[in-house]
Parts: C-alpha cells; structure tokens; sequence
C-alpha cells in the first residue's frame, strides 16, 4: 500500500489531475447552478441567442491576442532558464496583441448595430453589449498573457487557484445580473469576463508571482523579428480554430433554428453546456500537462510516452465519467434545466461518443502545436471544420435536432483518421 501511494505521489499527471478536478467539481457546480438560473430566467430560445454571442466572443478573445497562448506557453517552457529570450519572446507577443486587441475594439464597436442584428436578432437593442465587449478585449490580453506564465512555468496549483477564484467572481456577477436583468444581464455578463479575468490576474499574480517573475518586466514594447516569426505560426494555428470553428456552429445553429426550431437551437446549446463541464477537466489537463512536456522534450519516444501515459491514466477515468453521465441524463437535465429541455435527452449518446473520440484526437493534435507544425495543423483543422459543416448541413433535415450531434461524432471520426495518416511516423515508427 506505502509502494503504491509512492508511485501515485511521483505520478505528476495525477497530481496535476487531482488538484485540477477540485477547480472542475467546482465548475460543475457552478455550471449546474448557473444553468438553472438561464433556463427558468432566459429559456430555450434565450440560450440558444446566448450560445450564439458565446461562440462570438470566443473567436473575438482569440484574434485579440493573435491565438498566442499556446505558443506563449510553449516557449516559457522552453526559455524559462532563459530571461533574456523568455523577454524577447514576451515583449514581440504584447506588440502584436495589443495592437490587434485595439483593432478588434474599434471595428466591433463602431459594427456593433449591425453585429445585434445578426447575432441576437430580437426585437430589443443590444447593440450596447458589443460595445461592452470591444472595451474589455485589451483587459484579456494582459489575462491570458499572465495565465500563459504559469502554465508554461508549470506553476499547476496557483493556476488552478486562480481559476477557481475567477469562476467565483464571474458566477456572482452573471447570477446577480441574470436574476435582475434576464436576457439582457445574460449577455453582460458575457461581455464583462475578460474584465474580470484581468481584474483577478493582475491582484494575483501580484501576491503569488511579482517575487518570481515581474509581469513589467515580460510585458515592454520590445519586438524581434525572429520571435515575430515564430510566434505568428502559432497565431495561424489558433485564429484559423478561433475564427472558422465559432462560425460555422452559427450557421449550424442558425440552421437549426430555420428548420426546426429556436427551442431546438437551445437543447443543443444545453448539451454543449453540459458537455463543457466535463470537458473542461480533460482540456485543461491537456494544456496543464501535455503541451510543457512536448515542448520541453520533442522526440518521438517522448510523444509516443506522453499520449501513452495520458490513454492509460485519464482516458479510463473519462470512459467510466461518460457512461455515468449518459446513464443520468434525465436526472441531469431536471436538476439543471426545465421541462422545456427535456428533449435534449436524445442527443446525449451522439454527443458523448463525440466528446470521446475529441478527447482522444486532442492529445494527438497537440503534436502540431508542440513542434509548431502550421501545414499538418492546418490540414487537419481545415477539414475537420469542412466535415462537420458539410456533415450537418446534410443531416440536419434528415434527423431534426440530432442531426447536430450526429454531424459532431462524425466529424470527429474523420478527423481521427485525418490525424493518424498525418502522425504515422510519430505514433508507429520505431
């Protein structure tokens, strides 16, 4: 019994994995919470107008830091016995983002009329919540810029901890605003997280960071060519995910709502919501731990390790978190939703397969990112989002509502198969 907490102890995944599940149980229960609150405050067709600005915003935070992060991770790790290159590396990247971040603020704010029509489309004007949204987009550079640090520092516990310090304050906020202010203070509160999330950053970082790396020191106007290079390989990777992902689930769900309904577009939204609580465990363990130890070490013995050990300590885990999650769904969406959203009980065993088989090509993928490989990443990202367009397009008006999720695993698939033909060397040669 001693030899095996031993080895448990010495298994840094599962270390990293324990502390990061206390920051995920957390998030589920605020998930669950705030889930509730939307479905008897905003309703069916309220969240579906929420996922779309959701999906908005997501590409938007991206392009406002050029799809940086993962490089900004992989290079700390690399450099971090290296100031002076970690400096050239960190001042090149806040050049290019915030002058991106004030590009993005200006052209979202002036197009903010227009941007209400098209993805809100209701008959109240929220022009004024994009026009929130462009003010915070320089707010989440410096986040991002801070939370890069300390996972490519591989500081896992102070991340964790301000993760779980920033689901706190924006659940507050966006409980508060929802309950008093419906819909409306449902899309605010969207609008002010990165606001938030650089609010906490900055005071933690100050109190758990400054004595080891100071941030103004990392964050000058300093550019470098070389770097500049570098960097934007890894800003082509993110923005093209960032940007062509979002928009097509709009046109997907707007499809939705055109053939078969608002309330439709909503139970889907409620599955991906359901859906991101689990996968938030696996993705951020991910970028916790796979990606430091790719870039530190990227052989082919360490990328077939690193994938090995992830399928044989976690994937277990979330087969037996999946099954569970199906056997319950009606238990889950009574507790989180209401009886409008009963019928999002059909798509979860699509949906479930499809997280899957995401899980298990994510790891695989982080190869590109790792090697900052632009031409693979690029083939595979560019046909996997071609393949779920095209397969919900399709399917769609021959099965309703699961006809999404049906599109979701089958994109997947392929891009399993895209993944494997791409990796053939690194993953079977000896």
């Amino acid at each position: 019994m001693r030899r095996l907490f031993h080895q448990l102890h010495k298994n840094v995944l599962l270390k990293v994995a324990g502390f990061n599940s206390i920051h995920v149980v957390l998030k589920i229960g605020i998930g669950a919470i705030m889930s509730k609150i939307l479905a008897d405050y905003v309703g069916a067709a309220g969240l579906g107008i929420l996922g779309n600005l959701r999906n908005f915003t997501q590409g938007l935070l991206t392009f406002s830091v050029l799809g940086l992060e993962n490089g900004l991770v992989k290079n700390t790790a690399q450099f971090q016995q290296e100031p002076a290159e970690l400096k050239k590396v960190f001042g090149t990247a806040w050049v290019w983002s915030i002058c991106a971040s004030i590009i993005a603020a200006v052209v979202i704010f002036f197009a903010a009329s227009w941007l209400d029509q098209k993805l809100i489309a209701t008959e109240v004007d929220f022009s004024m919540v994009f026009k929130v949204l462009a003010c915070s987009l320089p707010f989440y550079v410096v986040f991002v810029f801070i939370t890069s640090l300390m996972q490519g520092l591989e500081w896992f516990k102070k991340f964790i901890i301000l993760n779980i310090i920033i689901s706190i304050l924006v659940f507050g906020t966006s409980a508060i605003l929802v309950y008093q202010y419906n819909l409306t203070g449902a899309l605010y509160s969207l609008a002010l997280v990165p606001f938030l999330q650089c609010i906490a950053a900055v005071v933690f970082w100050w109190f758990q960071g400054q004595k080891s790396l100071k941030l103004q020191e990392l964050l000058n106007l300093h550019f470098d060519k070389k770097a500049s290079r570098q960097l934007l390989k890894y800003s082509v990777m993110a923005l093209v995910s960032a940007l062509l992902i979002p928009l097509v689930n709009i046109l997907v769900r707007d499809q939705v709502r055109a053939e078969v309904s608002d309330e439709a577009a909503g139970w889907w939204e409620a599955v991906v919501r359901i859906s991101g609580f689990y996968m938030l465990f696996v993705t951020s363990l991910i970028s916790l731990y796979v990606l430091p130890s790719l870039s530190k070490d990227n052989s082919h013995k360490n990328y077939r390790a690193t994938v090995w050990k992830f399928y044989t300590t976690i994937v277990p885990l979330v087969i037996v978190g999946l099954i569970l999650i199906y056997l319950s769904r009606d238990f889950i969406i009574s507790i989180l939703f209401t009886a409008e959203f009963d019928a999002s009980s059909g798509l979860f065993k699509w949906q479930l397969l499809g997280d899957f088989i995401k899980i298990v090509t994510t790891v695989l993928a982080f190869r590109f990112i790792a090697m900052n490989d632009l031409k693979s990443y690029l083939i595979a990202e560019l046909l996997s989002i071609a393949s779920f367009y095209l397969l919900a397009f399709y399917s769609i008006p021959a099965y309703q509502e699961e006809g999404v999720v049906i599109a979701y695993l089958g994109n997947y698939l392929f891009y399993l198969v895209v993944l494997l033909f791409l990796l053939r060397k690194e993953l079977f040669t000896v």
